[in-house]
């Protein structure tokens, strides 16, 4: 397999998430990619070039501007869909690697973080308006003040060791957080699609 430059930070960035950032040293990336460390030097110019492009990549990865745009889909179903992506991405990252972003690239997290929160600030705007235009979800709900309460809980959990100290796994409290919310935004209508489409899937 010729390496190229996509197929370098895919990989470079699976080894961070999963690993953490210093922890992967540029020799560790040769290896995963079967090269030499001149080959990578070829394509990038070091090891925080290489960080910023694995930080450019994320910012496409979580940009859900196209995300669930099929037009057969209601808010509910987009919501759930949203919610496993979220609920992946989470799973998959290490947490040491924001860790290593925030105080070894601090630049880079700052465009991390915020390219992270403006995404998910405009999609989740976008389908609240939708969920109130299809009755869905209630009329009264502040869209501005419970989307950006959204992101503060989602950071939250990258940001606590509560899961150590209680033995509890993120997918589950996830899981659980997910239901409370659309409780908490949804009209009857709203609830009775949301209790059918999760008893579907189980």
């Amino acid at each position: 397999m010729e390496l190229s430059i996509e197929i370098l930070i895919k990989r470079s960035l699976k080894l961070y998430m999963k690993y953490g950032i210093r922890s992967v040293s540029m020799d560790d990336v040769a290896h995963e990619l079967s090269v030499s460390k001149k080959t990578l030097y070829q394509m990038v110019k070091d090891k925080t070039d290489l960080v910023d492009q694995c930080i450019m990549l994320i910012s496409e990865m979580t940009d859900m501007s196209g995300f669930c745009m099929d037009p057969k889909m209601n808010v509910i179903e987009k919501h759930i869909f949203i919610y496993k992506h979220i609920t992946r991405m989470l799973s998959e990252i290490n947490p040491s690697f924001e860790f290593d972003l925030k105080k070894y690239y601090p630049e880079q997290h700052l465009l991390f973080i915020k390219n992270r929160r403006q995404h998910i600030y405009d999609k989740m705007r976008i389908d609240l308006k939708q969920g109130i235009e299809e009755g869905y979800f209630r009329e009264d709900i502040d869209i501005d003040k419970l989307t950006i309460l959204n992101i503060i809980r989602i950071e939250s959990f990258k940001e606590t060791d509560i899961f150590e100290i209680y033995d509890v796994k993120i997918i589950d409290l996830l899981d659980e957080l997910f239901n409370y919310h659309l409780h908490g935004i949804a009209t009857s209508k709203g609830i009775e699609e949301y209790m059918k489409l999760t008893k579907d899937k189980n």
